[in-house]
């Protein structure tokens, strides 16, 4: 039976027209890099079979110039230390330069041979194995190396979950991973330059920088809160009276929703009786309000959770809470000004 190879091209310079001739010319660094990354996933799919677990199988795949990804079935994440267990293996293997063996024979035999068969696919009565003894045999018609040796270097970029059951592992092989690892060594120099530090202190600067930082950010906040308190004393003097009953409206901005909380209840337990709401806007994109009520408030039939709710909606938020606290967040702190003013005519139409 007659066989047809096509290829397909695109015409980038000059013309063509019937019955040219042509020279189809393979690019060899291409070809080598696609070859490391395609004998790559053998390895790493029969690592993972050996080291995670021998019912793994291929669930897709992708081979690139660049790179390689291999999906797979598993009913959990691989975890770091068997990813570096499957990793130092198949680098093992590159480094033990075990030779292909490719071969044609009938399906049935390669089958009784033990070779790996991707799950679903259709194959012919004769089918391609390439075979790296004591190592991986697989069905598979693509270029690979003809050695182990040829790889140089194998690299997980990444590990995964991509649907239920199904891990996807991306890594690199050969050329791509020196340029990998170039790219993190001026990363590291760079960061040990910044941080006048060996490279082998950078984690701890970092993680001395990320305690100093958290330790500033608290202090800021109970800066932040205090501030608020002394402001609250002022805020006092707007507060309006309705009968027995004391109300008072009004917008901190740059206080953030724990603080206002707080400034809220001390400006409650000032007036005794009466209703509490209070809005800051921390950023263009974030705003926050609370509400606090006495018993008094809410025997008017005000809740503070629902009352909060219904206000937030006004600048993009949402809220709610117990009926005599309430807190609410939202997005559009340029609506806020508008909310508390809705706010404050509501609670002296519910409390007249």
């Amino acid at each position: 039976m007659a066989r047809f190879l096509f290829h397909f091209g695109r015409i980038e310079r000059g013309s063509l027209k019937l019955g040219d001739r042509v020279t189809a010319q393979i690019d060899i660094a291409c070809r080598r890099r696609a070859q490391a990354n395609h004998t790559a996933t053998h390895l790493l799919q029969a690592a993972l079979k050996q080291i995670v677990d021998d019912k793994i199988s291929q669930a897709g795949s992708l081979v690139a110039f660049d790179r390689l990804r291999f999906d797979f079935n598993c009913p959990r994440p691989v975890t770091p230390d068997e990813l570096q267990q499957i990793e130092t293996q198949v680098n093992t293997w590159i480094a033990e330069a075990h030779q292909a063996d490719v071969s044609l024979m009938p399906l049935t035999e390669a089958k009784a041979k033990g070779a790996t068969a991707m799950f679903g696919e259709k194959y012919g009565d004769e089918v391609r194995v390439i075979d790296f003894p004591s190592v991986s045999m697989e069905l598979c018609g693509g270029t690979h190396v003809s050695n182990t040796a040829e790889i140089g270097l194998f690299k997980i970029v990444s590990e995964t979950g991509v649907a239920a059951g199904i891990r996807r592992i991306e890594a690199i092989a050969g050329p791509s991973v020196l340029e990998y690892l170039n790219v993190r060594d001026r990363i590291v120099r760079d960061l040990s330059d910044r941080f006048k530090a060996n490279p082998e202190q950078v984690l701890d600067r970092v993680t001395s920088l990320q305690t100093e930082l958290k330790s500033t950010q608290k202090q800021l906040k109970q800066l932040k809160a205090e501030l608020a308190i002394a402001k609250s004393d002022a805020l006092l003097a707007e507060a309006q009276s309705i009968g027995d009953l004391k109300v008072l409206v009004a917008q901190l901005d740059g206080v953030d929703a724990d603080a206002l909380k707080v400034v809220a209840e001390r400006l409650l337990q000032k007036i005794s009786e009466g209703a509490i709401v209070l809005g800051s806007a921390v950023d263009p994109n974030k705003a926050s309000l609370v509400a606090a009520f006495s018993p008094a408030v809410n025997q008017k039939g005000l809740q503070a959770g629902k009352f909060i709710d219904a206000i937030a909606k006004l600048y993009g938020g949402k809220g709610g809470g117990r009926p005599n606290f309430a807190q609410a967040g939202g997005c559009e702190a340029s609506k806020l000004p508008d909310a508390i003013a809705t706010a404050r005519q509501q609670i002296e139409a519910s409390l007249a």
